[in-house]
């Protein structure tokens, strides 16, 4: 059985230690003391941009496509009844009691007292809710995440629907060591692309987090840094930033592959969650 909330709330207590351990990363010496704290090969994260019209061989809106079969064929589903990072940040923009979706055989060990077990029916009005409230899911496995809930690493995936303002991921790459942003990777086959009408406003390099925004000849410019969040687009005046799928990968092929490299949420070794 994980930790109850309790525990859980004892460890949000300690949120402002996260955003020293960012900082220290970028320092010479202490950097190189805190670098294991950002090891990919401990944590991932894949941020899926929400009411972005995507282009592929015919249009699409993510992220549901891409998070509806994930959630379906996940063996187990557990809604948290709290963002630990609003809470943490003590949120007044967003509520802090709409929770992240907990997917795979390790949820099932997630304390009573953090949520509750549903059906995908259920994850997915969770998911459908995050988007109306224009919250950017983001596909994670955390190491120290499955430490704070208790319960197993590898058989447990988050799917986070937190804010930009609260979010730790996000500030791990607004100011975290360079070290973090490699924990954090673009959706398979997915492309951000600068048409002609752009005029250079610079809104986009403004919002953009990691940095990814430069200017060439007045229009911006985006390097390989580019998360694919797609804020950028969000906020483009003349709608010259667009979000393209690769039409001849199967996205949501290699999204299961690159999560099925790290964790067990489909291969169940307990018997299907019934409600």
């Amino acid at each position: 059985m994980g930790h109850s909330k309790y525990v859980v709330d004892a460890f949000t207590r300690l949120w402002p230690l996260g955003k020293m351990f960012y900082r220290l990363g970028n320092k010479p010496i202490l950097g190189r003391l805190v670098k294991p704290l950002f090891n990919a090969l401990d944590s991932a994260a894949i941020i899926i941009p929400v009411h972005e019209t995507v282009q592929g061989t015919e249009s699409i809106e993510l992220p549901y496509p891409v998070l509806k079969p994930l959630v379906e064929q996940a063996s187990v589903r557990f809604i948290l009844n709290q963002c630990v990072c609003r809470r943490g940040e003590n949120c007044h923009s967003y509520p802090q009691d709409f929770g992240c979706l907990f997917l795979g055989d390790g949820a099932a060990e997630l304390h009573p007292t953090m949520g509750r077990l549903s059906t995908a029916e259920e994850a997915l009005a969770h998911v459908s809710e995050a988007m109306d409230l224009g919250l950017a899911p983001m596909v994670v496995q955390s190491a120290f995440d499955a430490w704070m809930f208790g319960v197993p690493y590898r058989r447990t995936l988050g799917v986070c629907f937190c804010c930009e303002c609260c979010c730790a991921v996000r500030q791990g790459l607004r100011i975290g060591p360079p070290s973090f942003g490699d924990q954090v990777v673009r959706l398979p086959g997915l492309t951000v692309e600068v048409g002609p009408e752009c005029t250079g406003c610079g809104l986009c390099v403004e919002m953009c987090y990691v940095k990814a925004i430069g200017f060439q000849d007045g229009q911006v410019t985006i390097n390989g840094d580019c998360k694919g969040c797609g804020r950028c687009a969000t906020v483009c005046p003349t709608g010259a930033i667009r979000l393209r799928v690769n039409s001849e990968l199967n996205t949501m092929e290699h999204l299961m592959a690159r999560i099925g490299q790290r964790d067990r949420v489909t291969d169940s070794e307990l018997a299907p969650y019934h409600a």
